[in-house]
């Protein structure tokens, strides 16, 4: 039995197929009924998982963590990269596969006195004295282009 006639199937016995937050298959419904498409379930995981991750949402990684019922997640690194299907399918005892997120991109120019100036004037006129927060937001701006966007916007009116 292929992976769709096991999803379409298992829907019309009454059991709803979808995938956990840890992206795995999560079924639900008449106990009796996911009992018995449990073993094909399992059997099929990787394919129905596939199946049941829409392609927008099956993003590529270059690292995955992979989670294992017997052991500890390991971290795999693929070249080219991967979708969570195709590294479920090359590690068939995994349970569950989470993209390990790029490093945040560094700015191409350090903060400018002026970006400082600006963003150290909105935060004065939101009425933010904490220097601890002042510091936090200012490092923020120094190591992530998108803090700095984010920010330097907000100095500006945006």
């Amino acid at each position: 039995m292929n992976p769709a006639t096991i999803i379409e199937q298992a829907t019309a016995d009454g059991v709803t197929l979808a995938l956990s937050s840890s992206g795995s298959i999560k079924a639900t419904g008449d106990p009796a009924a996911v009992n018995r498409w449990l073993p094909a379930l399992r059997e099929h995981k990787v394919d129905i998982i596939a199946m049941l991750v829409e392609p927008a949402n099956d993003s590529t990684s270059w690292g995955w963590v992979m989670h294992f019922p017997d052991r500890e997640p390991v971290e795999i690194y693929t070249s080219p990269e991967s979708s969570m299907a195709e590294v479920l399918r090359d590690f068939p005892d995994a349970v569950a596969a989470e993209p390990i997120p790029p490093a945040p991109a560094r700015p191409t120019a350090p903060l400018t006195a002026r970006e400082e100036t600006a963003i150290r004037a909105w935060l004065e006129l939101i009425e933010e004295t904490d220097t601890a927060i002042i510091a936090d937001v200012l490092g923020r701006c120094r190591a992530d282009p998108e803090a700095r966007a984010y920010f330097t916007g907000r100095a500006s009116g945006g």
